[in-house]
């Protein structure tokens, strides 16, 4: 069926202002992808998955410094516990017994010190009383020898008289008697001094004995006292060494893991058997960034973190900035370092989701933002032609909430 001009007409002219504005949206719209790829600002960021979260000087080892037997272990997981709360007792008897027989033979050399000492304190008494019995004896030789010298005076006296006597008045017996009475206590005086000089070399002998017996019992004393500090000495040790099979709690937080360690159980020297956390610790982001992000990470710039527990898609991301970079990178590998990767160190605000509970060992992914740029701009450097200009400045610094306070 023909259609009437008019309306053929018509149609074109409609379909001619559909076009138009089709031709409009689409300059619009290229025009609009052009600005945006020329002057929007696009965040470049640095990408680690290899990061956790940890308190900052909090994580205490549990690491035995001697290995030893397990006697008695009392690690429960998530247990409060308090510093210097025994947590393992190794096997200790051989060092018990050693010390009990060493307190023994202490006791008995206290006791044969003590005699020692009771002995020396005897010989200086006897040498005091000797002392005074040889001033006597002297005293008395003395007065023996002052006794004889004024008889040996009368008998020379009456000698000289009797010789001096007319003849016939002494007989020659009587002269006779009183010469050797006079050579009789002239013997007897010589005797006298022999004795006295006897006397005093016996009084030095005697001396010299008890000064002999004195050393003798000081040296005895000495090494007695040598004895028990070497004695003493060793309960000390045996008693560190005993203090240390007792192996007591670090300090003060949770045991956020243990090992299963029955009686028996054998631990090597520096084994680790658990972990302790401080329960007041502050946590932060620790990562391990490539070597290459040394010079593009830097403290103060913002990062995201997306935690493997909580999905992004449900919960989203927590923001956070960085603290610390390392600049070293491990050469071995570690628990806490991985070869050929500096350290980084984020602090995180308060999540947005009330749902998030950060706790000590979530693992994460961290999004650090170096710089922005424009897609033309990044294009060209994926392309190798042309690098960010210094003038490219990092988004705003994020502080978090606590730290705004």
């Amino acid at each position: 069926m023909a259609y009437p001009f008019e309306r053929t007409l018509r149609s074109l002219n409609y379909e001619s202002d559909t076009r138009l504005v089709f031709v409009a949206l689409m300059v619009l719209c290229a025009g609009g992808l052009i600005a945006w790829s020329l002057f929007a600002k696009v965040p470049l960021v640095k990408a680690s998955s290899q990061a956790r979260i940890e308190p900052h000087n909090a994580v205490h080892r549990i690491e035995p410094p001697s290995a030893g037997r397990v006697v008695l272990s009392l690690l429960k997981l998530d247990q409060e516990v308090k510093e210097g709360d025994l947590l393992i007792e190794f096997d200790a008897r051989a060092e018990r017994l050693e010390l009990e027989r060493s307190k023994a033979t202490l006791a008995a050399t206290e006791k044969e010190i003590a005699i020692i000492r009771q002995q020396i304190t005897n010989k200086h008494q006897e040498a005091a009383l000797t002392a005074r019995v040889d001033e006597v004896a002297l005293k008395e030789a003395l007065g023996r020898e002052q006794e004889l010298a004024p008889r040996h005076r009368l008998a020379v006296e009456r000698e000289q008289l009797a010789l001096k006597s007319p003849a016939g008045s002494v007989s020659e017996m009587e002269k006779l008697e009183r010469t050797t009475d006079v050579d009789a206590l002239r013997f007897a005086q010589t005797a006298q001094g022999l004795a006295l000089t006897r006397l005093r070399h016996e009084q030095n002998v005697r001396r010299q004995a008890l000064a002999a017996q004195l050393l003798e019992l000081q040296r005895e004393e000495l090494g007695a006292e040598g004895r028990i500090r070497e004695l003493q000495g060793t309960i000390e040790r045996l008693e560190y060494q005993i203090e240390r099979k007792l192996y007591r709690a670090p300090a003060t937080g949770h045991l956020v893991d243990v090992a299963e360690l029955g009686a028996g159980a054998f631990i090597a020297d520096g084994q680790r058997v658990g972990t302790i956390v401080a329960s007041d610790a502050e946590v932060r982001v620790r990562a391990r960034f490539p070597k290459e992000v040394v010079g593009l990470i830097q403290p103060g710039q913002t990062a995201r973190l997306k935690l493997d527990g909580y999905p992004m898609t449900i919960y989203g991301t927590v923001p956070a900035r960085v603290t610390a970079v390392g600049t070293e990178p491990g050469q071995t590998a570690t628990p806490e370092a991985i070869p050929g990767t500096v350290r980084v160190e984020l602090k995180f605000a308060p999540p947005d989701d009330p749902r998030i509970q950060l706790r000590h060992g979530m693992t994460l992914s961290v999004e650090v933002e170096v710089a922005r740029a424009s897609p033309v701009a990044l294009l060209m450097r994926a392309v190798g032609e042309w690098n960010p200009q210094p003038e490219d400045q990092p988004a705003p610094v994020f502080r978090p909430e606590a730290e705004a306070r």
